[in-house]
């Protein structure tokens, strides 16, 4: 038996309502986090390779310019460890944020939620 469009369109939108608002949690908790970790990490990486430490160590010894007296010799051994010091740093701040931001990510939905029972609660004093 056909059902009238206005049940039907009440049906879809009461499970899309109630599936999307009891589902998000699920979502942000499971999928959800599983994107965000790839996007944290593929942003880890991009700015890893982007400092390339690996590469200034790697390199450390190789006099720059093809300077290969002694003075062009310490002079390079101190510039590339000072970058590597540098680089490793910036680096190293670049990964605390990151891990700040990735927590937040958990917290933020019951914060949302406490802001808007809070919110709710001195709409109806």
């Amino acid at each position: 038996m056909a059902q009238p469009l206005v049940v039907q369109a009440a049906k879809l939108f009461l499970v899309d309502l109630v599936g999307g608002v009891l589902g998000f949690p699920v979502w942000w908790y499971s999928k959800g986090v599983v994107r965000w970790s790839r996007f944290m990490w593929d942003w880890y990486e991009t700015y890893r390779a982007t400092l390339a430490v690996d590469v200034w160590v790697k390199n450390w010894f190789v006099p720059m310019y093809g300077s290969y007296d002694i003075p062009g010799r310490l002079i390079s051994f101190f510039m590339r460890t000072v970058m590597i010091v540098l680089r490793s740093l910036l680096l190293l701040l670049v990964s605390c944020l990151m891990i700040i931001i990735y927590c937040i990510y958990f917290i933020l939905p019951p914060i949302v939620v406490v802001a808007i029972v809070y919110n709710a609660y001195g709409l109806f004093l």
